[in-house]
């Protein structure tokens, strides 16, 4: 259970501690130094090209020769009615004019189905672990990623979707609690007021399945690791409590909203990226909600919403946030891992 099981050593982990992988907030910096404090680094490639992909994956190896774990959402195509993205874009402009951005742009982004050309480079670079949001890419993607020994990670909101991960050929689950920071990962509609916390919703699914589980949502240190590992987990995944970590790609605007967060401040909405997703609540957030607008498509959406954190206002960026926001500290990644890793083994050993 801690800190050595199945997981760690399909993946020469020396911490059962998963860095996830946050879209744009990653970087091959972020992810080598929690590999190289004995964790898992992550990669997410939301929106990337193959190019851009193998240039990450490549700044990682030049900084680690540990193990990667490189993710991709699964998403449909993001078009829609014309007159739909009209008017969200004539909404918008008022806060691009009001924060001198100039013309709300076309909205932008494609289906994200890893296409044989992003098939091509993992084939090529091999990274030990690639995990996916939303569910799960075409059955025969999945069998030529297990092919070359590549471990398959996917996240579940509910024991069903476990089960339905189990018999896809998943090595491992995610098993993402309603506290969890970021986009849900449901692949199967489940409204967001049914889905279960971290402390249901774990125990069940490790009763559900016979593979590995990963606890994310709400860990952000010792206590609630260690909590996480005696219902049952074999690793734990932290996203909000790296985003303060000085290797993070974060605005600043996000990192001031993110050191003065509390337990009451995080809403799931759908109004900033176009599928429910955890942020602080702000203007932002208030404004779309009551336009009435229906959001465009991932990413179509967040093509337009994201460029008002260029703005530098808080109220107006999307600030992504777990509930434990509060338990998180500025520090280097390195040093949370460790600190991480100190506290879970002090607190589980005092219950043993």
């Amino acid at each position: 259970m801690w800190p050595t099981n199945a997981l760690t050593e399909s993946l020469n982990l020396k911490w059962p501690i998963l860095q996830a992988p946050m879209g744009s907030a990653s970087t091959p910096t972020l992810a080598a130094a929690v590999t190289n404090a004995g964790g898992l680094g992550g990669l997410g490639m939301w929106g990337r090209s193959a190019e851009q992909a193998a240039r990450r994956i490549a700044g990682f190896r030049q900084q680690s020769g540990g193990s990667l774990n490189v993710n991709y959402p699964i998403w449909p195509d993001p078009r829609c009615a014309p007159e739909t993205s009209a008017a969200m874009r004539q909404h918008l402009q008022v806060q691009y004019d009001a924060h001198g951005l100039g013309r709300v742009p076309e909205p932008a982004g494609g289906v994200s189905d890893v296409g044989a050309e992003h098939v091509a480079v993992l084939l090529d670079t091999k990274p030990e672990m690639v995990s996916f949001h939303f569910g799960l890419p075409e059955p025969e993607v999945i069998r030529a990623l297990k092919s070359a020994g590549i471990f398959i990670l996917s996240s579940a909101t509910t024991v069903a979707e476990a089960r339905l991960l189990e018999q896809r050929g998943v090595d491992a689950i995610i098993a993402q609690g309603t506290e969890a920071g970021g986009h849900r990962a449901t692949f199967t509609g489940v409204n967001m007021s049914m889905q279960p916390g971290l402390f249901s919703l774990l125990p069940q699914v490790v009763d559900a399945v016979r593979l590995p589980v990963v606890a994310a949502g709400g860990v952000a240190d010792g206590r609630t690791a260690a909590a996480a590992f005696m219902l049952g987990a074999s690793a734990v995944q932290l996203g909000t409590a790296f985003l303060l970590c000085e290797e993070a790609d974060v605005r600043d605007a996000h990192r001031a909203a993110l050191a003065e967060a509390n337990d009451s401040c995080t809403v799931v909405t759908d109004v900033i990226s176009g599928r429910p997703c955890r942020y602080i609540r702000n203007k932002l957030i208030v404004d779309l909600e009551a336009s009435g607008l229906e959001p465009l498509p991932v990413p179509a959406q967040q093509s337009l919403t994201q460029r008002l954190g260029d703005s530098g206002d808080r109220e107006w960026t999307a600030l992504t946030s777990g509930q434990s926001a509060a338990l998180a500290r500025t520090t280097k990644a390195a040093e949370l891992v460790e600190r991480l890793a100190d506290e879970t083994t002090r607190r589980l050993r005092a219950f043993a």
